[in-house]
């Protein structure tokens, strides 16, 4: 088995997630309860490894359900702006929370079919996951997300208002130079969430090749479902 802790009594290899020795049941390490949500958010700033170290070592994993409302609201925001280039100009006929709920249990049952399989996959490499230690470390690398919704997703609206969404003229007409710098924020935010996803996967596989390889195929997944949800979402 890899990706493991060694007992320090009898030398037995276990599973990170384990905190006492499955063969002679000494500590191996500290018992996390619950998930410390400040301190989780600094240690992803400075040490995103040791961050997602203690989601996967936490018992309870709290706050995943919180999260995932806030990063469904920002990924509904970024269909939304997609749909402007894929669909154009629209009224949208379904009312935006129903679209909401759909987008909301799409990358749901997204996150949670990509959990399952992962630990499936690498239970192939001899490398032990929890299904609900992949959940919470996705999840959580997506706070970046939140930001963007909080505070960059507020300053546009106050700058462009109705304009926001608008084809005909677009933001990048209006205000040329601070939409631009909007896009470059929004990317910033993108780069530091996919970072932290490589961060976690390379804590639940132990390995920088498969940290990268899952996370390119976690995001050209992601990619594939937003770009197809901006084509028929909001035309419902």
């Amino acid at each position: 088995m890899k990706n493991t802790i060694i007992c320090s009594s009898c030398s037995t290899p276990n599973p990170p997630f384990e905190y006492i020795c499955r063969k002679c049941n000494s500590f191996i390490r500290s018992r996390v309860y619950n998930i410390d949500l400040w301190k989780t958010l600094g240690l992803l700033v400075e040490k995103p490894k040791q961050a997602f170290e203690e989601i996967v070592y936490s018992e309870h994993k709290n706050f995943i359900t919180f999260i995932l409302l806030f990063v469904t609201s920002k990924l509904f925001v970024d269909i939304r702006f997609i749909s402007m280039v894929t669909v154009g100009q629209y009224s949208a006929t379904t009312n935006l929370f129903i679209i909401y709920l759909i987008v909301f249990g799409t990358i749901t049952t997204y996150l949670l079919l990509f959990s399952f399989v992962l630990k499936l996959v690498l239970r192939t490499s001899e490398i032990e996951t929890r299904f609900r230690d992949n959940l919470a470390v996705l999840i959580y690398a997506f706070i970046p997300h939140i930001f963007g919704l909080i505070f960059l997703f507020v300053l546009e609206l106050v700058v462009f208002g109705d304009y926001l969404f608008s084809v005909n003229p677009t933001p990048f007409v209006i205000k040329g130079l601070i939409a631009y710098l909007f896009l470059g924020a929004e990317v910033l935010l993108i780069l530091w969430s996919v970072f932290l996803t490589y961060s976690a996967l390379r804590v639940q596989s132990g390995s920088i090749y498969l940290g990268i390889l899952s996370t390119l195929i976690f995001y050209l997944l992601l990619a594939g479902i937003l770009y197809f949800s901006s084509l028929v979402i909001f035309r419902l």
